[in-house]
């Protein structure tokens, strides 16, 4: 097992190991557009730890500096903001989490952070909160689907600000889709190859704007990443182009 931090943008070949399990998931549509969207941000607004088994990348976390983080919060500097974690399903339950987690908290204190953010879920199976309580994490905002918690390691708390999202509806198609980044995970990433397709098949009557992520779009849209059909949030989880494509279709027979 070998465990290391990400420095070369070449390391990007192997992020996000939860896309390459075997049976491989319909989003790993998405994984070659969000490992270059990985290598062109990394050092910037992603970090990334990756741990290997017989020079194969089994497990991640991936993460940033708050100065840095892509979400939708105020935050003090000084945090490490964790966006995603995962072990391939065969080495889970086998302690590759624990000592990923360890050497990852490990790097953090040498570096001087106050402390962890996650934005942790209440969907079993991925970035669960209960995984994240285990660990001394606590709760310091709740909302729709997850909470926002904090381990503490050189301060006991942080300041934390929610922004609020501002999502305009325009009026210059029937159907307007706003994509804010959703390239930093293929599960985001296959999502926005779909809606290319789609968009591109009904013409006029759906318009696609793709804004990137970044400071920019937080500051105008209140939002670090989604998808928006008319204003409203869409497609936050695994779909096909099947689904999307149905969504688009059913958007549109509305009177």
């Amino acid at each position: 097992m070998r465990i290391f931090s990400l420095a070369d943008p070449r390391d990007a070949a192997g992020a996000y190991p939860c896309a390459t399990e075997m049976p491989r998931p319909f989003w790993a549509d998405g994984l070659e557009l969000s490992r270059s969207w990985f290598a062109e941000n990394l050092g910037g607004c992603v970090e990334g730890v990756h741990v290997e088994e017989e020079g194969r990348v089994i497990g991640h976390i991936y993460w940033a500096p708050s100065e840095r983080a892509l979400v939708p919060y105020r935050i003090e500097s000084g945090v490490a903001w964790l966006y995603c974690e995962w072990i391939q399903r065969p080495y889970q339950e086998r302690g590759y989490m624990r000592k990923l987690f360890a050497a990852f908290i490990e790097h953090l204190k040498g570096e001087g952070y106050k402390g962890v953010l996650v934005g942790a879920t209440d969907y079993e199976g991925y970035m669960h909160h209960s995984h994240f309580a285990k660990r001394g994490f606590r709760v310091i905002l709740e909302g729709e689907g997850g909470k926002v918690m904090y381990l503490p390691l050189a301060q006991s708390s942080v300041e934390v600000e929610p922004l609020s999202p501002n999502i305009p509806v325009e009026g210059r198609a029937p159907v307007e889709v706003l994509v804010i980044g959703s390239l930093s995970c293929p599960v985001g990433a296959a999502a926005v190859l779909y809606l290319r397709k789609v968009a591109a098949e009904f013409g006029d009557k759906v318009q696609l704007k793709e804004v990137p992520a970044g400071p920019e779009a937080l500051a105008r849209y209140g939002v670090a990443d989604g998808i928006y059909v008319n204003g409203k949030p869409a497609f936050s989880g695994p779909v096909t182009e099947e689904q999307v494509r149905a969504a688009i279709q059913k958007e549109l027979e509305k009177p």
